[in-house]
């Protein structure tokens, strides 16, 4: 599977992703490359501080599809 794509699916579950678990689960040392292309491809992502910690949990929203914007406007 492309990097991207994991990542998609690290990105959209429920508790996020840390830097290391980006890193861990795609096999890349530049998580924030691939986290910039995805936005340059419309998903939103934002990073969620955690609390004491130095460090954040990132969470995606993928872009909206055709079919979602059309339902959207009823």
């Amino acid at each position: 599977m492309k990097q991207c794509k994991r990542l998609e699916q690290i990105l959209k579950r429920k508790s996020g992703a840390t830097s290391m678990e980006i890193i861990a689960a795609i096999k890349t040392v530049s998580p924030h490359s691939r986290m910039t292309e995805l936005k340059n491809k419309g998903w939103v992502i934002r990073r969620v501080p955690v609390q004491g910690r130095t460090f954040g949990r990132y969470y995606g929203t993928p872009p909206l599809t055709c079919a979602q914007v059309v339902r959207g406007q009823r």
